[in-house]
């Protein structure tokens, strides 16, 4: 009886064990049928001077292949199965290129690929639409791009700076909106998303962002998603994402550096002047070494941002250091493995002083400083089990204290954020791209503020790209997630997601999707209670999670090679939208639940570029123009959400001649109708004017600019009004 029971148990096997079986029978026979496979070998050049171009990516459509261009501009596509195939060609600053290819078995292909240069980039590559790589006219959804070119030619101090042009954003101090779905909410909740290379990295307590964790040098491409995005990326994505790619190790080796200085001008008036003008400024400091040494690729960066600040407590020291690590193990295995750490000491001006001292606070808060540490790591391998079926795991560490001193005794404990994720891609047929993956994610913080919480988050989701016909794509995905506060409220949401992409013409495609998107509220939301300056924060454990369903309708049309216009109309509908409550009369904050709210609009983005060549040869100017208007209000009293603009206007005008540069930028925002703390108090719209200009010698860019060009003075919230006119000189260099 003992041997029959102990021969049962072994006739049966955990489907856990079953999958490894499975996965380990597929890689083994796609190494036996690579026999059969082919190999694609190429050569990108420019097209303008016939020189190799590096760090090209070249992707095999249809399959999960794809290789990046070498010394020389060399690529290689080995594994490739017979048939057709078709390659896309892409790198920025280029037009995209697509290749039809037809593959053999067991042979060779040759080919030379010649790219033209793209003074505006229209349409590049992005990966945060589908979580796959795809131009973005092809996207489902509605997008901006922020390229590493625009970076390089604003030179920002911060990604916020980076940030503040693109279309539809607008930040109130330094919480983000996009198109309205944020507001301002004290730098905590917030309804949009970051990712850092696909890397959820907010703060586990609060949800607050720290724009100062990786210096713009890293950075090579931000994307950003508008709308719900819960489908794919799970809590957060309520009103859209950031996704801030990194840059790769350098293939050839490269040192890259950059130095920004700042100076504060006089105040408007002059009796707003609280002290010695010359002495306030601004410096940033970066530098970048990345280097590829055989199959191992290593990015270490460093920077430095001192300022004096423009008002009383605005001083602030901050340091970061990031490094990144690409190994490239046989079959086409890929490690990455990344790690960001920042310190802040900085002073906290929650208000002026009064409207005769916008500069100044209240001696009281003359030692409101704080320290914050923060350590954002991760972790990705991707194996791929046949050119069909690829699979990445993924684990992060997110670490955050807030406080003067390491340990029990600060005010503040870290908090700290886990996460893990597991994705399969199975490109089923080239009709159907199924994407399956579940994330998990643990959050925990500690304050005698907030006491001592825990949450956990578990979300599987599957996605399909259907193709119809080479025209016609069409997106549907499903996520169900659930959170649980441990000893607390449990919550579970199913975001389902539906979207299309149809292609007209070659120039013209149209967009639609509709989505669920769902946030659930930051132990910060549900905890605080804290007394600041006139106000008591009071908890609210009965908070319950935000949703959101978004529609958007989109048209991308290229006008031709010099200009493109995008037209998008959306409707984005909030159930129980958290949003701070302040009752002036007893002195209390509290966060609540909104029942129904709503925030709808259009946005225009036009792009144009003309050579002046009658003017002066060599000379060009392009233009972009971009309009956000929108209706927002709660659907209680019909009230307008507070902190929210109706009109967003960004016009960017860069003109070039040889290695010169001059761009000006205004950006525009109507005024704010409903603010919560001094609703009697004055309103004025956002106009602000930045000029830059840049030379470009050998290496080496130099900048200068003037941002506030009108010393205009403007407070998106109250009490606090944005920099005076600022002079700022800059040097951005690469070796060799």
């Amino acid at each position: 009886m003992r041997i029959g029971r102990k021969r049962n148990r072994n006739m049966y096997r955990s489907p856990a064990n079953d999958l490894i079986i499975y996965l380990f029978l597929l890689y083994f026979s796609a190494g036996i049928n690579n026999g059969l496979a082919a190999t694609i070998k190429g050569q990108v050049l420019n097209q303008k001077d016939g020189s190799p171009l590096i760090g090209v990516n070249v992707q095999l459509l249809g399959t999960l292949l794809g290789s990046s261009t070498h010394r020389d501009g060399f690529f290689f596509i080995r594994n490739v199965p017979p048939g057709q195939h078709r390659l896309l060609i892409s790198m920025m600053g280029f037009q995209s290129e697509t290749r039809q290819v037809s593959i053999l078995t067991n042979s060779e292909y040759l080919l030379t690929i010649k790219m033209h240069e793209a003074p505006i980039l229209f349409d590049p590559v992005v990966v945060s639409a589908s979580k796959s790589r795809q131009r973005l006219d092809r996207a489902p959804v509605s997008m901006s791009v922020i390229t590493v070119r625009d970076i390089i030619q604003r030179q920002p101090s911060d990604l916020i700076e980076a940030l503040e042009t693109a279309p539809g954003i607008h930040f109130v101090g330094n919480q983000i909106n996009i198109r309205g779905s944020t507001g301002f909410t004290f730098g905590v909740g917030n309804k949009v998303l970051l990712l850092l290379d696909g890397v959820p990295v907010y703060a586990s307590d609060t949800g607050e962002f720290n724009w100062d964790m990786l210096p713009p040098l890293d950075v090579e491409q931000i994307e950003v998603v508008k709308g719900a995005g819960s489908t794919l990326w799970g809590s957060t994505a309520l009103g859209g994402l950031i996704n801030i790619i990194t840059r790769a190790p350098s293939r050839e080796g490269n040192i890259q550096y950059a130095v920004k200085f700042g100076q504060y001008d006089r105040p408007y008036y002059n009796k707003w002047e609280w002290t010695d003008p010359y002495r306030l400024y601004y410096t940033r400091e970066d530098l970048s070494i990345s280097k590829q040494f055989k199959a191992v690729g290593l990015r270490l960066s460093a920077g430095r941002y001192h300022t004096t600040g423009y008002t009383q407590l605005g001083d602030a020291q901050k340091y970061n250091l990031t490094s990144r690590l690409d190994i490239n193990l046989p079959r086409n295995i890929k490690w990455i493995m990344y790690t960001a750490f920042s310190h802040i000491h900085r002073g906290f001006f929650v208000q002026w002083k009064g409207p005769n001292d916008p500069y100044e606070v209240d001696e009281s808060n003359l030692q409101n400083y704080a320290r914050l540490h923060q350590l954002n790591a991760y972790s990705k391998i991707y194996v791929p089990i046949s050119p069909q079926i690829g699979v990445q795991f993924r684990a992060s560490f997110v670490r955050t204290l807030m406080g003067n001193q390491f340990g029990a005794g600060a005010d503040f404990n870290p908090a700290y954020g886990q996460g893990a994720e597991i994705q399969s891609d199975w490109i089923m047929s080239p009709q159907h791209h199924v994407t399956i993956g579940v994330q998990y994610q643990q959050d925990a913080g500690s304050t005698q503020y907030f006491g001592d919480h825990k949450g956990y988050a578990i979300g599987p989701y599957i996605q399909d790209e259907w193709t119809f016909t080479n025209q016609l794509e069409i997106t549907l995905g499903c996520r169900y997630d659930r959170y649980q506060l441990v000893h607390g409220r449990s919550e579970s949401l199913v975001s389902p997601r539906l979207g299309l992409n149809w292609e007209i013409d070659q120039r013209t495609h149209v967009r639609a999707s509709v989505g669920s998107g769902f946030r659930a509220a930051t132990i910060v939301e549900r905890y605080l209670e804290l007394s600041v300056m006139n106000f008591k924060i009071i908890a609210n454990p009965e908070l319950h999670a935000e949703t959101c369903w978004a529609y958007d309708l989109g048209i991308r049309h290229t006008i031709n090679d010099q200009a493109n216009l995008d037209i998008s109309l959306f409707d984005n509908e909030y159930y129980d939208l958290i949003e701070a409550n302040m009752d002036l009369i007893r002195g209390q904050i509290q966060f609540i639940n909104i029942p129904r709210a709503r925030i709808q609009g259009i946005e225009t983005t036009f792009s144009f570029q003309q050579s002046l060549a009658r003017l002066l040869s060599g000379l060009v100017t392009d233009v972009k123009i971009s309009t956000t208007a929108m209706h927002h209000e709660e659907l209680q009293w019909h009230d307008p959400l507070p902190y929210r603009p109706n009109v967003l206007t960004t016009i960017s005008n860069r003109i070039q001649y040889s290695r010169f540069q001059l761009q000006t930028d205004f950006r525009y925002a109507s005024k704010i109708n409903e603010v919560k703390i001094y609703p009697i108090n004055k309103r004025v719209p956002m106009k602000f004017i930045d000029l830059r200009l840049s030379v470009d010698i050998m290496n080496l860019i130099f900048h200068a600019g003037i941002s506030n060009l009108l010393n205009y003075n403007y407070a998106p919230m109250e009490s606090n009004l944005m920099p005076m006119r600022t002079f700022t000189l800059g040097l951005h260099g690469r070796l060799p």
